[in-house]
């Protein structure tokens, strides 16, 4: 759901699996094997030397442009390096590293990849004054403490798969141009605190133990909630800006208030919850910007008519959709050819089924339209030739009608009466000569 998870590192041919038990739960990651040309005895003085420091010259192998890789090289520690000109991006990352430490000459680093080691406490930074990427991802951190305060520039911090229990505002109250977040796979029940970074736009908080009042009211972009125990988006506050927004795999049981919170909404995934549709679709359906909808694995029909029904209702109440549940929809041409040929499925034929149906029913409504308007021309014409009438009659009746009108005798003789046939049609005749002639 979010576009990116920023920072996945991992070269051509990655092997060694980097293993990390955590409280409740086991972080892998994947990182290269060392290249034999390249061990830790190359890049190291010998034993006997006094001063405790990388060699230049033997650094220069691992050195490309403004790079310094040493992923995966077996290193225990960060010894001390010269000063190595020109050099942003350090890569000391799956390696056996405890401690951060003997960085403070390479204050011009950018980039500090630091994931898959063994380190609990994130300290000896401040000097780093233009960091602008951390990774520190898959590592035993517990508490942030203040090893971030002074990172000013930092942009982009992975936090993710450690042990990190709570996070606090002051942590982070250094961080004013953080614009990336990733604190998933921790033990947090409450991350509160990322509402005192102003220029948060993207943040991953999945498979964590969040469950009650977050607040996130900073984030601009991208949220990632997903594997939580939220009952509800309530909590969340109103985020006008936000477009993409994942709650899979949480406890939700409404959507109602999503087009209040998130009106400019592109992407949502709520799948695998406890949602009831059919109370909350025509709700979603004010979320006008939205373009890809996941909603499988919750509560639903179950027999194969009523799923294609509510397909076919999301699809008439959203017709902007480009996707539901990760099936194309209202592809032009051109993207139809562009889309490659895959097997079709009960699913994707149900969804074909039910575009076909909506587009049907749209026509259908058009058509009701133009007759009920036509039925409503034809009423006022008939409503003000009705009201042109008059209310009374124009004459007095003659008194040969009168006459006529007479009731019968009761002992059956003929009604007398001096009306003629020629008479009448003198009376019609005037009656028509005074009213209707011009």
């Amino acid at each position: 759901m979010a576009k990116s998870q920023v920072g996945e590192e991992s070269a051509v041919g990655c092997q060694i699996r980097v293993k990390r038990l955590h409280s409740t739960q086991v972080a892998r990651s994947t990182c290269s094997k060392a290249k034999p040309s390249a061990t830790v005895k190359d890049i190291t003085t010998d034993k006997d030397t006094s001063k405790d420091q990388f060699s230049v010259e033997k650094l220069d192998g691992c050195r490309s442009g403004n790079t310094l890789d040493l992923h995966g090289k077996g290193i225990k520690k960060i010894h001390k390096f010269e000063k190595l000109p020109g050099i942003k991006i350090l890569d000391l990352s799956c390696n056996s590293i405890e401690e951060i430490e003997n960085l403070d000459n390479n204050y011009e680093i950018t980039e500090l990849k630091l994931y898959g080691n063994n380190i609990r406490k994130i300290k000896n930074l401040e000097r780093l004054q233009e960091l602008q990427i951390l990774q520190l991802q898959f590592n035993r951190i517990t508490s942030l403490r203040k090893g971030l305060l002074r990172l000013r520039k930092l942009q982009r911090l992975r936090l993710d798969s450690n042990q990190l229990i709570c996070v606090e505002s002051r942590e982070f109250s250094g961080l004013s141009q953080l614009t990336f977040l990733d604190i998933s796979h921790n033990q947090l029940s409450d991350i509160t605190a990322v509402n005192v970074l102003p220029c948060l736009e993207e943040l991953l908080a999945s498979h964590n133990k969040l469950y009650g009042v977050i607040d996130l009211s900073k984030c601009s972009k991208s949220v990632n909630l997903s594997r939580n125990v939220l009952c509800s988006a309530e909590c969340l506050g109103s985020l006008c800006s936000l477009q993409e927004l994942n709650l899979a795999d949480n406890q939700l049981k409404s959507v109602c208030s999503f087009s209040e919170q998130f009106p400019n909404l592109e992407v949502l995934n709520v799948v695998n919850n406890y949602i009831d549709f059919r109370d909350g679709l025509k709700s979603l359906a004010q979320c006008f910007h939205l373009v890809e909808l996941n909603l499988d694995g919750n509560i639903t029909e179950t027999s194969e008519e009523e799923q294609t029904m509510h397909f076919m209702e999301i699809s008439y109440l959203m017709p902007q959709l480009e996707r539901l549940d990760g099936a194309p929809l209202n592809l032009s041409n051109n993207e139809k050819q562009n889309v490659p040929v895959m097997q079709k499925t009960p699913a994707s034929g149900s969804l074909e089924s039910t575009q076909k149906i909506a587009s049907c029913m749209m026509d259908f409504e058009s058509q009701m339209e133009d007759l009920q308007q036509s039925l409503a021309e034809r009423f006022s014409q008939v409503k003000n030739l009705m009201a042109s009438l008059p209310k009374k009659l124009p004459f007095k009746p003659s008194h040969t009608l009168s006459a006529r009108l007479t009731p019968v005798p009761s002992y059956g003789s003929q009604p007398q009466t001096s009306c003629r046939s020629r008479s009448r049609i003198e009376e019609a005749r005037s009656f028509a000569a005074q009213h209707f002639e011009k």
